[in-house]
This record gives C-alpha cells, structure tokens and sequence, in this order.
C-alpha cells in the first residue's frame, strides 16, 4: 500500500477539464476546471497534493482551494486529509505556477475536521468518500449542512460529486443536481509526483 499512495498521488496530479460533459449538457454542468498539483516544499512532512477547482474562464479566481495529506491505512485503504489555507487568495493560482506553490508550508494550513477522504483500490480505479458522521460542517448560503463527497480516479480522468445536506432531515441544499462532474485529463503532472518521491 505503501507504493499505491504514490500512484494515487500521481493519477491526481494533472489539469483536468469537463468540456465534453459542460457542451453535452449546459443546463445542468459549467465548463470547470480542476488542478491538482504535488507540493514540493512539503515532501519532508508525506505526500501533499493542492488542488484548485475553477471555472474555465476565471483560472486565477479558483471558487475552491484544497490541500492534501495523504496517508496509508492498511493494506486496503489510503485516507486523504482534508486541509484549508488560511489565506487562500494568498495562493490563487499557484496551481499553474510551481514557483508560488514552493512558498507553502504547514503554517499557511488549518484542518478541516470530519472531513477526511477514507479511499480504497478495486477495478484499476481509486475511490473515496468523505468519512461518515455527517461531521464535516459547510456553512453555505446561510445554512448549515454537512458535506456529502465522493471521487474516482483513474490515470485519465477523475470524477467528483460534492453536495451538502441538511443535518436533520439529510435533504440536499446546495450540490450538482444532475450527477458526478466527470473530468479528463489534459496535462499530466505524474512526473514531477516521481521527481519528488522517488521509488
């Protein structure tokens, strides 16, 4: 397991679009674009990814910033820590440029509890889901929910359904509607992954 979570690492890392999904069915899903790089400067502390999620028109105004921990559990399971920075405007865009991501370090970091990502392997995919216990609190639109998330990733494409629902009546509140937002990869950035661990 110790070698899947840097195969995990690497089939995240790269610039992912869903164009084919945004002109199949624009009622329902923009054309966004996701961004998942490996974090040089962290390569002491473990694997850590950062991820910035954005519309195709607005790449230096990601809507959402993420880093991630990820850590072996066993034989069978990866989790993938959850954390926000404190700052995120302070890194917009760093995505794309490796230069800005090498200024990040632990300090920039706060957790985000009940929010980890508990991933197994099966069928030449990785799949997550957020742990359970609706303990990972979103407060959107002026409500409370809790986030309700699940992934895919192969080496070529990476597939994400993120919702939030009500704590007491489990209704969705605010979510894609119409199904798992389905990504392909554009740019690969498995190599750099193999620059920073090597095996």
């Amino acid at each position: 397991m110790s070698n899947s979570i840097y195969t995990l690492a690497a089939w995240l890392a790269g610039d992912f679009s869903n164009w084919e999904q945004a002109i199949e069915n624009p009622p329902f899903f923009a054309h966004i674009r996701v961004c998942i790089r490996p974090i040089a400067a962290l390569a002491d502390q473990g694997v850590w990814l950062y991820l910035e999620q954005a519309y195709d028109y607005m790449l230096q105004q990601p809507y959402r910033t993420a880093v991630l921990q990820v850590l072996p559990l066993s034989d069978q399971q990866i989790k993938i820590v959850n954390y926000k920075l404190k700052q995120p405007t302070d890194f917009f865009g760093a995505a794309r440029d490796r230069g800005r991501l090498a200024t990040l370090t632990l300090a920039h970091l706060e957790p985000l509890p009940g929010c980890d990502m508990q991933v197994t392997y099966g069928s030449g995919k990785f799949s997550g889901q957020v742990e359970p216990g609706k303990n990972c609190c979103v407060f959107r639109n002026g409500r409370n929910t809790y986030l309700s998330s699940e992934f895919t990733v192969t080496e070529q494409t990476y597939s994400s359904l993120d919702r939030g629902n009500d704590p007491e009546t489990d209704e969705r509140v605010w979510g894609s509607i119409a199904g798992a937002f389905e990504f392909k990869k554009k740019t690969s950035f498995a190599a750099e992954v193999g620059e920073i661990y090597p095996l």
